[in-house]
């Protein structure tokens, strides 16, 4: 009998915008239907890209930076992008923000 090594969890390249990603939702404690809201993609997607199997693309880069000052200059105004941040049920391919979101706009614009 042969062991196989249990195995790791997949994870982006360091250097990467997927890495990027992986930190922010990290830093941001969100799951991957909140994070799905919070960036604007499907949750597939965004479990691609945590995973490492898919690389965001440069606009994504850019919403990252964006987002970063934001959070860094403007942390108020970050916040009401996470508050009550939950994903509604869908059967389209994009996650969308719940009706209950308390921010000053009807969908997170990211």
């Amino acid at each position: 009998m042969t062991q196989t090594a249990p195995k790791q969890p997949k994870t982006p390249i360091p250097g990467t915008v997927a890495q990027r990603v992986r930190q922010t939702v990290d830093r941001l404690n969100l799951d991957e239907g909140q994070a799905a809201a919070y960036f604007g993609v499907p949750v597939f997607t965004v479990r691609k890209w945590l995973t490492g199997e898919r690389e965001p693309g440069a606009a994504v880069a850019r919403l990252l930076e964006v987002m970063g000052l934001l959070e860094a200059l403007a942390p108020n105004l970050h916040q009401t992008f996470l508050v009550n941040l939950t994903v509604r049920p869908t059967r389209g391919r994009r996650a969308t923000p719940s009706p209950a979101h308390n921010s000053v706009m009807s969908e997170n614009p990211v």
